[in-house]
């Protein structure tokens, strides 16, 4: 039915290889030719896969059906958030080993600058040192040689007295000095031994040296900071595609439903609220979960930074922790609660406004003739005021939560080092500088992250809630109760005289109303029959053919139909397309079939004068043709099924009378098909 032209093109991340994945260069040629020329549509390329609306919804469609068979078992009300996280949950956990991976080591990075500054300040106190070093042993060498110069005068001068005792006193003074010396060679070599072993032994260590060496500490923050810069990236992607696809499979899932709802519930159900769950409600969850994971990793983020920053500045740290996460947590839950409430009215008065547009819109020709565009307009104005009053508020919550992002962060590191001096501990640059990244990973978590996700969660819920309620409306029960439909076989062909049997029917719209729609009905038709119902209005003639066609619930007696059914309603239906795709309606095309029933319906004149035949585009619910012409197109729509059972509702009601002698004769009469 949808004549629209598709993409062609090959997806260019579908051949990708790894590195190509990585660093997104399946992107660029389409980036590049954007930059260049520009984008149009003949640019688009197919969708994954895994990425289609058919597969999508299947997958959603089987998980809800098993939760709505699980609730009713455990008696109580299916949620659709529990089928959406077992159908995607496999991507959810990847997702969230990934960002927690980066958290670790974005949380990692500032225990690496401050040991590089660490080591810069070692390297400045050992040049300094050295020098001081320089210049003692420079006035040691100068105070040594004076004192040698003096004890050799006093030597001289003692000479004589000492010459008497010269070989016992020198033999006993040089095995003296011998055992001096060599003591204290000894001492000095084994000194150095255990300096050379100290640094053999610290150079054997490789996590010493590679946590003390400026050019290992380096390349480690490079490469950590790429691979963050990696994984937030791809992780974020990753996010999006997920809301994305439940997004998606959402979408699908209401649009099944769509086609399933109950005649009863379509009429409950106003074309505003359809219109705002497919364009609104689903929406939310294009953002609802991307930031959902950082909820269970803030806890865990929240002490593995409180112990690095334990490890340098003592319980100073938890007081710093605390604090942040005191600012932050129980304003930003309450904030959450609060929008989810301003959500629902939103959501409610937006329905109301789509509600009355759509209402404006079908009947604009009558608001034209009369003149009623002003009362119109003010009751238009009325309604979206009452809708820009609750998004005016939940603008001003959202600006009040984002404007308290800024200061979270300065003061929780005012507090934490105010504490930390009060303590008595020494503040140095590398302890301010590594505390201050520390509480800025902190923040982006607990003061960013985490009110995003609870603000935007607490919307898709809302969202969420509301698509639920649709979902669980009363819908067309292919095994309705008291009908049996035989689907039509060669065998059954031959054996089967009667293609319609009722049998002491009664059916009724509202089953809690004593009242009968249809009451005691006995019909039999036999095949190649013609069967016209008459009546005055409100007899029961449609609610006839709703109830063959299962729309009518059977409180009593059995209904069987043997053979294939096409039905016309009414009032003639179209969408917008070509006259041909509306009378195809998804049937192969075959142009003998096609040309005959076009001609037994009265079509040919009418493709004539139309501007490209029967490839002519009509509007919105057939705008661009006549009544007669709506009617004759839903007429040949019903007929080109293939089918052995035809229902049509007042087929005649539409056209003229020469039209319809036709009609009568070609299609519904004896020599009609």
């Amino acid at each position: 039915m949808d004549s629209s032209r598709k993409p062609e093109r090959i997806n260019p991340r579908r051949h990708a290889n790894i590195l190509s994945q990585i660093l997104f260069v399946w992107a660029m040629p389409l980036l590049f030719k954007g930059a260049k020329n520009g984008l149009n549509t003949d640019d688009l390329t197919k969708c994954m896969p895994k990425d289609s609306s058919e597969d999508l919804g299947d997958r959603l469609e089987e998980k809800w059906y098993a939760e709505v068979e699980r609730a009713r078992r455990k008696g109580r009300k299916p949620l659709l958030r529990n089928a959406i996280l077992r159908t995607f949950w496999v991507s959810a956990v990847v997702d969230g080993i990934i960002s927690l991976i980066y958290m670790v080591i974005k949380s990692l990075i500032p225990a690496v600058l401050a040991q590089l500054l660490m080591q810069f300040q070692k390297q400045v106190s050992l040049s300094s040192n050295r020098s001081a070093n320089t210049t003692t042993t420079a006035t040691d060498i100068v105070n040594a040689t004076s004192r040698a110069i003096r004890s050799i005068d006093a030597a001289a001068k003692n000479m004589s007295l000492l010459s008497a005792d010269v070989g016992n006193a020198g033999g006993a003074s040089s095995n003296i000095l011998d055992v001096a010396g060599k003591s204290a060679t000894d001492k000095f070599l084994f000194a150095d031994n255990t300096t050379e072993q100290a640094e053999f032994s610290d150079i054997e260590d490789p996590l010493w040296f590679v946590f003390n060496d400026i050019y290992c500490l380096g390349t480690i923050l490079v490469i950590s900071t790429l691979l963050g810069c990696f994984l937030i990236h791809h992780v974020d992607l990753r996010q999006r595609l997920l809301g994305a696809r439940m997004r998606i499979a959402c979408c699908s899932l209401i649009y099944r439903k769509t086609l399933r709802l109950s005649m009863r519930s379509a009429g409950q159900t106003p074309a505003g609220y359809l219109i705002n769950l497919l364009s609104n409600d689903v929406n939310r969850l294009d953002y609802g979960f991307i930031y959902m994971h950082w909820i269970w990793i803030m806890p865990l983020n929240a002490m593995l930074i409180c112990y690095l920053i334990w490890l340098r500045i003592g319980w100073a740290a938890v007081v710093g922790v605390v604090g942040l996460l005191l600012k932050t947590i129980p304003v930003q839950t309450g904030l959450s609660k609060l929008a989810s409430k301003l959500r629902m009215k939103i959501a409610e008065r937006t329905d109301a406004r789509v509600g009355i547009m759509n209402e404006l819109v079908q009947g604009i020709q009558v608001i034209k003739m009369y003149a009623w565009e002003k009362p119109f307009q003010a009751v238009v104005g009325e309604a979206r005021r009452r809708e820009i009053k609750q998004i005016r508020y939940a603008s001003y919550l959202r600006g009040f939560y984002l404007s308290t992002m800024v200061f979270t962060e300065r003061s929780t590191l005012y507090i934490t080092i105010a504490a930390a001096v009060l303590m008595g501990n020494q503040i140095s640059a590398d302890i301010v500088f590594s505390a201050a990244s520390y509480y800025n990973i902190l923040q982006l978590v607990a003061a960013i992250w985490y009110p995003l996700a609870v603000s935007f969660g607490a919307e898709a819920l809302v969202s969420l809630n509301r698509v639920e309620t649709f979902l669980q409306q009363e819908g067309h029960d292919e095994k309705a109760h008291g009908l049996t439909h035989k689907k039509e076989s060669k065998r059954s062909e031959s054996s089967a005289a009667n293609a319609i049997v009722l049998k002491q029917v009664n059916a009724n719209w509202d089953l809690t109303k004593p009242q009968h729609t249809l009451q005691d009905i006995n019909l039999e038709i036999k095949r190649g029959q013609l069967c016209a119902v008459i009546g005055p209005v409100g007899a029961g003639k449609s609610s006839l053919l709703q109830l063959l066609l299962a729309e009518l619930p059977i409180t009593d007696g059995e209904v069987v139909i043997q053979g294939e059914l096409s039905y016309a309603a009414q009032e003639p239906w179209l969408f917008t397309g070509t006259v041909r795709n509306n009378i195809l309606f998804g049937e192969p095309y075959d142009r003998k079939r096609y040309n005959e029933v076009t001609k037994c319906c009265a079509l040919s004149t009418d493709f004539q004068q139309l501007s490209n035949g029967d490839k002519t585009i009509v509007g919105e619910r057939g705008a661009s043709l006549s009544g007669g012409q709506r009617a004759r197109i839903s007429l040949a729509r019903a007929v080109y099924k293939p089918a052995s059972i035809y229902l049509l509702d007042d087929p005649l009601s539409a056209v003229d009378a020469h039209v319809g002698r036709h009609l009568f004769d070609e299609v519904l009469g004896p020599r009609g098909r």
